[in-house]
């Protein structure tokens, strides 16, 4: 009887997987190991600023995270754009190592155009660098999922998770939700260790209302009421699931006005992408002036902007080993944008983290992997990847910029 009742289950849960709405990558289990490793969800609330919690006191997350393992602060990467510090989240890297160094940028050792609008650049993995967590998990015999996280869908080192979406900025919160506890009802050898889950609403919010608007109140009540169902439901589980809130960056309100443009003979002798706190320059089309020169007239004449050689960036944004960032890169002030057209969105990203608060993010943990009531300082993104690496038992056998040590704190020791 036992016996017949396990089969059973076993067979529901593979008609399930067959009939599901979202992509199995195969049909492998986990390894006898990755079966006694510790259950990871990690949630991204995009544009989720660091100060949100204290100004909007969302009634759920508010009270969730009193007794949480937190950061007084998430510092992003540089540029602080939503591509780049998802992709530093899950390799432990800065952008110029994994690659991916804007949400659109050209890729001159490729000789490729990446966008975030389009399929067949997200889904191609020479753009990506670094292996991500869940190609590590899926590398060493632990099942992973994501519903949503940027980069997830392409087959990095030749992985995806097991089980993923392709992503749909209009899936419900409800879906998500529905399938993220599908995923954790499925057998044990069968099971994902590793889910990552994505929300854009703040950060839309954020873009087209800014910080003090109606909309973006709206948007956080939303996120937390989603919150509040997925953790409820589980915690009615038989497994014990750690959960892991982040950001990838903040929000900072600017005015239409606040935008100064480029020279119009740059776009005759170069392609210049982006528009905003950040503008990167590619030197594709021959220009006659060397990339130095051309530096040196472009600050002679700017205002509220600073153009660098990409080489010449300053150290500390660890942005200057790669030209992917642009043979030149222009960096805005603080709440002002710049590019050959106006672009003005209420509130925006993409500028330094260093001078500025509105640029972080969060970091928000409980299970029982983590501590209780436990605050540690501002800390960079980087160091996350091999925080859960360490959860889920996973080797990182490649450099990374990151070290699992500097969020240790925030854990129980076994």
């Amino acid at each position: 009887m036992k016996f017949l009742l396990g089969f059973i289950a076993l067979l529901m849960a593979t008609m399930a997987i067959a009939k599901a709405d979202y992509h199995v990558k195969h049909q492998q289990k986990n390894t006898l190991k990755a079966q006694q490793a510790p259950y990871v969800l990690l949630i991204s609330i995009d544009g989720f600023r660091w100060d949100y919690i204290d100004k909007y006191q969302p009634p759920f997350l508010s009270q969730w995270v009193k007794d949480s393992a937190r950061l007084e602060a998430l510092r992003p990467s540089f540029p602080t754009k939503t591509f780049p510090n998802h992709l530093s989240i899950v390799t432990g890297s800065y952008p110029q190592r994994h690659g991916i160094l804007a949400n659109r940028f050209y890729a001159p050792d490729i000789k490729k155009h990446y966008s975030l609008a389009k399929p067949e650049a997200v889904l191609n993995p020479d753009f990506y660098l670094v292996n991500p967590l869940w190609v590590l998990a899926e590398q060493q015999g632990m099942r992973s999922s994501s519903y949503f996280w940027p980069g997830s869908e392409a087959p990095i080192s030749g992985h995806t998770p097991t089980y993923y979406q392709h992503y749909d900025h209009h899936t419900p919160h409800q879906q998500r939700i529905d399938t993220v506890l599908q995923w954790y009802k499925l057998p044990a050898d069968r099971r994902p260790h590793l889910t990552t889950m994505y929300f854009h609403d703040v950060d839309t919010a954020g873009h087209d209302f800014g910080q003090d608007s109606t909309q973006l109140r709206q948007a956080l009540a939303r996120v937390d009421d989603s919150l509040k169902q997925l953790t409820e439901r589980l915690a009615k589980l038989p497994i014990e699931v750690n959960v892991v809130i982040v950001s990838d960056h903040g929000m900072a309100q600017r005015k239409p006005a606040d935008f100064e443009q480029l020279p119009n003979w740059l776009e005759e002798q170069y392609y210049i992408k982006g528009n905003g706190p950040i503008v990167h320059i590619y030197d594709t089309k021959g220009a006659s002036n060397s990339l130095r020169e051309t530096t040196t007239l472009l600050n002679q004449n700017a205002k509220h902007y600073q153009c660098y050689r990409y080489q010449d960036i300053p150290t500390k944004f660890n942005a200057s080993n790669s030209n992917r960032i642009g043979d030149i890169a222009c960096l805005a002030d603080k709440d002002w944008a710049i590019g050959m057209t106006s672009h003005s969105p209420v509130g925006d990203h993409g500028w330094s983290q260093f001078n500025t608060t509105d640029m972080n993010g969060i970091f928000y943990a409980k299970g029982p992997a983590f501590k209780k009531n436990v605050i540690r300082p501002i800390t960079e993104n980087v160091n996350i990847m091999p925080l859960l690496a360490k959860i889920l038992g996973l080797t990182i056998s490649h450099e990374i910029d990151g070290n699992a040590e500097v969020l240790a704190p925030l854990l129980i020791k076994r």
